[in-house]
């Protein structure tokens, strides 16, 4: 039974996010990454995105990893980032990712969760 507080992810999320985000569906549409995980990625766009879009995705992992992730995705969710109403957070569900290129995303968040939090 869960409780509250509970983590129900099947993969835990980053801590941190970076800058280096591509979009294949176009350039400038999705431009910063909050966190990551096994099974998606929370980000930023200037415009709101339907649901259920599906999108290639091109993440570049940051240090140490310095890894190209390719898969695909589609939106879950968009909602108005408190910045203001040009500014949307996006979850995006990865629906096509190879086994090697998973492990290479959860891989990165084991390392960042094992780093000492900084504030």
């Amino acid at each position: 039974m869960l409780h509250p507080g509970d983590e129900r992810r099947r993969y835990p999320r980053s801590r941190r996010g970076f800058p280096i985000f591509v979009d294949e569906s176009g350039p400038g549409l999705l431009n910063h990454i909050d966190n990551i995980s096994g099974s998606g990625v929370l980000c930023h766009t200037v415009k709101p995105v339907p649901l259920m879009t599906k999108l290639g995705i091109v993440i570049e992992l940051p240090r140490p990893h310095e890894r190209r992730v390719e898969c695909e995705g589609i939106i879950v969710r968009c909602e108005p980032h408190e910045q203001g109403d040009d500014h949307f957070k996006v979850a995006i569900l990865f629906t096509k990712i190879s086994d090697d290129e998973h492990q290479a995303v959860v891989d990165f968040v084991d390392q960042d969760l094992a780093q000492p939090e900084t504030d």
